[in-house]
C-alpha cells in the first residue's frame, strides 16, 4: 500500500509541475478598464505603471514564452487583446494602432509579447496602457520573456504619455 501511495504521489507531483510549466493560451491576455487614472504629474506616471503592473500574476503567467517565433506570437496575442477589447465595447481601432506602435518600438530587435491592455484616463482623456513581456533574442538559444514593459498612449492623439521597463 505504501508503494502504491508513493507512486501516486510521484505521478501527481509530476503532472502538477508539468502543468506549471505550460504556456497559457493567447486568450489568457488581460483587458480591463481601470478605475485609477494615470497621474497628472508626468514624473509620477512611470511609478504608477510599475506599481500597478510589474511582478503581478497577470503578466508573470507568460514567463514561459520565449523569443522563438516572437513576431508570430505578437500577432496572435494582439488579435486576442483586440477581441477581448471588442467584447467589452472598448475602442479597438485605437488599441490596434497602439499595438502597431509598440511593435515598431521593438525595431525588430527586441522580442515583444503583448499580454495586457488596460483602459484608463489621463486628465479626463482616454488612455490605453499596454503591457509587454520582452527579451533580447539570441542566435544560440531562445531565452524566456522574463521582463516587462508598460506603454501608455493617449487614445485620441496616439502620443505616448508614459513608459516604464525593467532593466
Amino acid at each position: 500500500m505504501k508503494t502504491y501511495l508513493s507512486i501516486l504521489a510521484i505521478l501527481c507531483f509530476s503532472v502538477c509541475s508539468q502543468a506549471a510549466d505550460e504556456k497559457p493560451a493567447p486568450d489568457a491576455v488581460v483587458v480591463k478598464v481601470l478605475s485609477a487614472p494615470l497621474p497628472h504629474e508626468e514624473d509620477k506616471r512611470a511609478k504608477f505603471l510599475w506599481d500597478t503592473f510589474a511582478n503581478k500574476p497577470e503578466e508573470k503567467q507568460f514567463n514561459h514564452y520565449t523569443t522563438e517565433k516572437w513576431k508570430d506570437n505578437f500577432a496572435v496575442f494582439s488579435k486576442a487583446l483586440i477581441q477581448k477589447a471588442k467584447d467589452q465595447n472598448l475602442d479597438t481601432d485605437s488599441l490596434r494602432k497602439m499595438l502597431d506602435l509598440v511593435l515598431k518600438h521593438s525595431k525588430g530587435k527586441i522580442a515583444y509579447l503583448p499580454v495586457g491592455a488596460y483602459q484608463t484616463t489621463l486628465d479626463g482623456g482616454p488612455v490605453w496602457i499596454i503591457t509587454v513581456k520582452w527579451e533580447y533574442p539570441s542566435k544560440d538559444e531562445a531565452p524566456g520573456l522574463g521582463h516587462i514593459r508598460m506603454f501608455a498612449f493617449d487614445q485620441k492623439t496616439m502620443k505616448q504619455v508614459a513608459f516604464d521597463t525593467c532593466m
